[in-house]
């Protein structure tokens, strides 16, 4: 081999030059593709018909959608208040649209979700989303030689019975987690849409859980935007029963001290009538202010319930929405291409070597 001037050099001037790595140039990615074209394109194609077929065996999704418009009723903030929300209002305007994806991501919408009766494709009712779901989760063969294996008497769980604090087994646990994520929703934070899905082996199930995610958001969102004014009417129902019963008192004390001294004319059963008089009318004030401000309460707790435009109503899918056969192709076709490169490199070309043994020149 005739040694190039530059390598000459190098050993003149004492210079190590066996770490150089070789540049790969474009020519050789060509060349290294015409050398194994048959090969990656057989690969590709092998991998993608192994991805439809792997489709095949997974059970097929519907999902369905439910697409709704907030529109806020106060006259304080106008018709539609969704991206102000929170800002400089009341406590019954912090309610801001994009938390409602996690209401319904909670563990008390999860379990009510579990109660709500459902009816399949086959028109076969269930009590509960829940024993539908027991009746999906069948188990295979290994689980069940695990179960049996390790079949001991499983161990009580106790609960916490206290108000205010949730205390579920694992199993009912499993069975919340599992149900909500069947369930997905967002918001579209320029227009205030609220988008409610869900995906189940079943149409008519999927259907049946949006609406019932639907009441659920907005019986939620009508209770916390009009609780504040709703406990106001409250209060005032029993401030206006003791306002009542005040100027009955006052009304029968007045007549019953008027029947007992009609035809007395001394100033002392004047000034006691007068005071009774005052009395009267007091209450009389007391009573018709109350009741005008019942009545305005009533009016608020009206205005501060949003109104739920449905745009798009949940409707029963018809076409599967999982598995996208296609899409599987393309991803095992990517990853067959991938890992054939992979072995080809590592055990036809043998990189790994070639670099170890640059390295130790």
């Amino acid at each position: 081999m005739i040694s190039s001037p530059e390598k000459k050099a190098d050993v003149g001037t004492g210079k190590d030059n066996s770490l150089n790595v070789s540049e790969i140039r474009f020519i050789d990615i060509i060349l290294f593709i015409r050398r194994y074209i048959v090969m990656l394109i057989i690969a590709v194609i092998a991998s993608v018909v192994a991805g439809v077929l792997y489709s095949f065996t997974l059970t097929k999704q519907f999902e369905a959608k439910i697409t709704l418009l907030p529109e806020y009723g106060t006259s304080r903030r106008g018709s539609f208040s969704l991206l102000g929300a929170g800002l400089n209002g009341d406590g019954a305007e912090k309610l801001q649209p994009d938390l409602y994806p996690t209401i319904m991501q909670s563990t008390p919408f999860g379990a009510f979700l579990l109660k709500q009766p459902v009816v399949d494709k086959d028109n076969k009712s269930y009590k509960s989303l829940q024993e539908y779901l027991k009746t999906q989760s069948k188990p295979g063969l290994l689980s069940g030689l695990f179960s049996f294996s390790s079949s001991k008497t499983p161990k009580k769980e106790v609960k916490l019975s206290k108000d205010g604090i949730l205390s579920y087994s694992l199993q009912e646990q499993s069975e919340i987690n599992n149900v909500l994520s069947l369930l997905s929703s967002e918001v579209d934070q320029k227009s205030g849409i609220i988008l409610i899905s869900a995906e189940t082996p079943d149409p008519f199930v999927s259907a049946i859980i949006v609406e019932a995610a639907e009441k659920y958001l907005v019986n939620y969102v009508e209770d916390y935007r009009s609780s504040k004014a709703t406990q106001r009417v409250d209060v005032l129902v029993e401030r206006v029963k003791e306002a009542k019963d005040r100027l009955r008192n006052a009304e029968y004390a007045l007549q019953i001290y008027r029947d007992r001294n009609r035809n007395i004319f001394s100033n002392t059963a004047k000034i006691e009538e007068q005071r009774l008089q005052a009395e009267y009318v007091l209450s009389e004030s007391l009573y018709s202010d109350l009741v005008r401000r019942y009545e305005q309460a009533k009016v608020s707790v009206k205005e501060e319930r949003p109104v739920f435009k449905v745009l798009e109503p949940v409707k029963v899918p018809l076409l599967k929405s999982s598995p996208k056969r296609l899409r599987i192709g393309l991803v095992f076709g990517f990853l067959g291409g991938f890992f054939i490169i992979i072995y080809i490199l590592l055990f036809k070309e043998k990189v790994v070597q070639k670099i170890l043994a640059t390295a130790d020149n």
